[in-house]
């Protein structure tokens, strides 16, 4: 299965949806918001995401994370950056053999360096913002196509042509005939 590594608030600071909010003060907002973006993705294309921010005060979870919304969440610490734990994470998979099924999606030039050295792939933070939209954008087409099917699939006469209908219909409610009156 393949992996997608997000470097936290370097995309939030990349995205136009998410900057305002870190940059007025609402970080907790705008992490959930990626976060919520980040589970859409994953659970619509199977893929495995984990987003890594750096710690800013918080108690280090020792790289396990914790998931949210489908997405592991991982905060550095004071002595490990959110950098390092990615370069981390990447340097395992690479020891396993497995660096070819992970991307790392960050701005960051010397971790997109680092992390290619060590065979993962990069996505830059616009790029995965097409991406997460595009996947977002589908997912409403489909929910919308499957409504739109929805409706009409409730009943079988809206799914016959117009002779079955009346086929139906005059089977249904066969003529009466008048009874002979004694007269």
């Amino acid at each position: 299965m393949n992996q997608l590594v997000v470097d936290g608030y370097n995309v939030i600071h990349a995205w136009p949806e998410l900057s305002p909010l870190i940059k007025g003060g609402r970080g907790e907002e705008a992490r959930h918001r990626l976060i919520a973006m980040l589970g859409e993705y994953a659970a619509a294309t199977g893929e495995r995401v984990t987003v890594v921010f750096d710690a800013h005060g918080r108690a280090r979870d020792h790289g396990t994370g914790e998931l949210v919304d489908g997405v592991t969440v991982i905060f550095g610490s004071i002595h490990q950056t959110a950098d390092h734990v990615i370069e981390r994470r990447v340097a395992i998979a690479s020891a396993r053999g497995d660096a070819g099924r992970v991307t790392v999606a960050t701005g960051d030039r010397l971790q997109r360096d680092l992390v290619m050295a060590m065979g993962a792939s990069v996505i830059g933070a616009e790029a995965l913002r097409q991406v997460v939209l595009g996947v977002r954008a589908e997912l409403g087409e489909h929910t919308a196509r499957r409504r739109r099917e929805a409706g009409f699939a409730n009943r079988l006469e809206d799914r016959l042509d117009a002779r079955s209908r009346q086929e139906l219909e005059r089977l249904r409610r066969p003529r009466v005939r008048p009874e002979p009156t004694d007269g």
